[in-house]
């Protein structure tokens, strides 16, 4: 349950640097570096979706799983953000958005 959780959070990482990237990068660096910050904006927010749920429902998650996966997240998260943002960043490019 968390891991699937991880996996989504990781998902709109990628999907918040393209569309980071296509719309406000103005190179292909700064593109991933706000895809790297867009990436680590998202781990918080999965920790703290996974608080609510766990305060909701005790039984439900493992909170040293939820724990691990948070500081994955962090890594793997910004990671996705800057691939995302550099690939939103080239499209751009090619549908001559600037």
């Amino acid at each position: 349950m968390e891991a699937i959780g991880a996996i989504i959070a990781c998902g709109a990482a990628l999907a918040f640097g393209v569309f980071a990237g296509s719309r406000w990068a103005p190179g292909p660096v700064l593109g991933a570096l706000m895809g790297f910050v867009v990436g680590t904006v998202v781990a918080p927010a999965y920790f703290i979706a996974a608080l609510l749920v766990g305060a909701v429902r005790p039984q439900l998650l493992d909170a040293h799983r939820v724990g691990l996966l948070a500081m994955a997240l962090v890594i793997a998260g910004a990671l996705c953000g800057s691939i995302g943002a550099w690939f939103g960043y080239r499209k751009s490019l090619g549908a001559k958005l600037f």
